[in-house]
C-alpha cells in the first residue's frame, strides 16, 4: 500500500526548497519553478484476491513565479500504479470418492411345501386323498408321543383290551401286553408303546372319541417286526388288525378293523365279518415293510350321504380304499355301514391267523381333517 505521509513530506520539502531558491535569487532574475515529482503508485501485491491499484501520484505543485520570471512548469502527474496481478484461484478440492453401495444379502430360498397326498380312488361319493407326508394338515384334537410315560407301564390316559378282556392286567402272564419302552422310537424320541402279541389274542389300547364324531383321521408312526401285505397265495393269512374303530370298547362285536386281509392291506367289519378288498386283489401288495417306521394315515368317513368310506396311506401313498358297495368281497354293505362305530379308537395287534408280532407305535394323532406326517 502507498505511504501517503511520505508523498506529502516530499512535497513539503520541494516547496521549502523553492522558497529557499526564491530567497536567494538576484533581483531581476526569473527563477524557474521545479515541477513536483509525482510518486509512482506501488503495484498491488499479487494474491488470492485482485491486487489494490496503486495510488495516483499527487500532481506537482505549480511553481511560484519569480518576480517577473516565467511561471514554473507544472509538475507531471504521478504514474498510475499498476493493478496488482489477480491471485491464482486455489485448486478446488477433489470430492471424496463415492462409496460403493453394499450388496444386499442373498434372499433365502423358500421352503418347499410337502407333497400333496394322492387322491382317493374314484368311487361313489369318493373324496380326495389325505394330505401327503410333509404337507400341511388340520390341527389334531388329540396327540400322544408317549414321552411323559414310564418304561414298563401302560401309557397314561388309555384303556386296554387284551386277550378279550377289557381293562385287564397288562401285561398278561405270557408277556402279551401293551407297554412303553425305548427299543424302537420314532424320530429320536425317547419312548414309544410296544404291542407284544404271542398268538391270536387281541392286544389293544383304546380311547373314547368325542360324542358326535362321524368323520375321523388317524395318524400314527408304526414299526413292524413282521411286514404286512406281503403274504403269497400259499400263506395262511386270514386277517389282522392294526388299528380301527369300536362301537363297544369292552368287546370285539362292533369294530371296523384296518390291517391285513388275505395277504393285502385291507379292512374287516364286524358284526358282518365282511372284508375288503375283493378276491381279485388278494396276495398282491402293496406292502408295509418291517424293520423301519412308516407313517400311516387312515380316514374313516361315516358322514357321507352317498357311501361311508375308508382311505389309508403309508408314507403319503394310497394303499387301500373303500368308496363303494362293490368294494366288499362278501356282498354289499349298506351305505351307512359305519353307523354306531365312532365310540372309540383302538391301536395294537390282533391276528385271526395266530400270527405273532411285535409292533411299536409312536407320535399318534386324532383329528377331524387330514393330518400331517411331520
Amino acid at each position: 500500500m502507498t505511504n501517503h505521509r511520505l508523498v506529502i513530506g516530499v512535497a513539503a520539502l520541494t516547496l521549502a526548497a523553492g522558497a529557499i531558491n526564491l530567497a536567494s535569487c538576484s533581483s531581476g532574475s526569473n527563477g524557474t519553478g521545479t515541477g513536483g515529482s509525482g510518486a509512482t503508485g506501488t503495484a498491488g501485491t499479487s494474491g488470492g484476491h485482485g491486487g489494490t491499484a496503486g495510488a495516483t501520484g499527487s500532481g506537482g505543485t505549480t511553481g511560484v513565479a519569480g518576480n517577473g520570471g516565467t511561471a514554473g512548469v507544472t509538475g507531471s502527474g504521478g504514474t498510475t500504479g499498476v493493478a496488482g496481478t489477480t491471485g491464482t484461484a486455489g485448486v478446488t478440492g477433489s470430492g471424496g470418492t463415492t462409496g460403493i453401495a453394499g450388496s444386499g444379502g442373498a434372499t433365502g430360498t423358500a421352503g418347499s411345501g410337502g407333497p400333496t397326498g394322492t387322491g382317493g380312488s374314484t368311487g361313489v361319493g369318493g373324496r380326495g386323498g389325505a394330505t401327503g407326508a410333509g404337507g400341511s394338515g388340520v390341527t389334531p384334537f388329540f396327540t400322544d408321543d408317549f414321552e411323559s410315560d414310564t418304561v414298563g407301564q401302560q401309557p397314561a390316559g388309555w384303556d386296554n383290551f387284551i386277550s378279550y378282556n377289557y381293562k385287564t392286567t397288562n401285561p398278561q402272564g405270557d408277556g402279551t401286553g401293551a407297554l412303553v419302552d425305548a427299543t424302537h422310537t420314532h424320530n429320536g424320541s425317547k419312548l414309544a408303546v410296544h404291542f407284544k402279541a404271542s398268538g391270536g389274542n387281541p392286544v389293544f389300547l383304546e380311547r373314547a372319541l368325542p360324542t358326535g364324531t362321524n368323520h375321523l383321521y388317524l395318524r400314527v408312526w408304526v414299526f413292524l417286526m413282521n411286514a404286512m401285505g406281503d403274504l403269497p397265495m400259499s400263506g395262511s393269512d386270514n386277517h389282522e388288525t392294526l388299528l380301527g374303530l369300536t362301537g363297544d370298547p369292552s368287546n370285539d362285536n362292533t369294530q371296523v378293523r384296518f390291517g391285513q386281509i388275505k395277504g393285502v392291506i385291507g379292512t374287516n367289519q364286524v358284526p358282518t365279518d365282511n372284508i375288503a378288498p375283493i378276491m381279485a386283489q388278494w396276495y398282491g401288495g402293496p406292502v408295509i415293510s418291517n424293520g423301519v417306521y412308516h407313517c400311516l394315515q387312515v380316514e374313516f368317513d361315516g358322514s357321507g350321504a352317498t357311501y361311508n368310506s375308508v382311505r389309508a396311506y403309508s408314507d403319503g401313498t394310497l394303499i387301500h380304499s373303500i368308496t363303494a358297495a362293490a368294494d366288499w368281497q362278501n356282498g354289499a354293505l349298506p351305505a351307512n355301514w359305519m353307523n354306531g362305530m365312532f365310540v372309540g379308537v383302538l391301536f395294537g395287534w390282533q391276528s385271526f391267523s395266530s400270527m405273532a408280532n411285535d409292533v411299536w407305535m409312536d407320535d399318534l394323532a386324532l383329528s377331524t381333517g387330514p393330518t400331517s406326517c411331520n
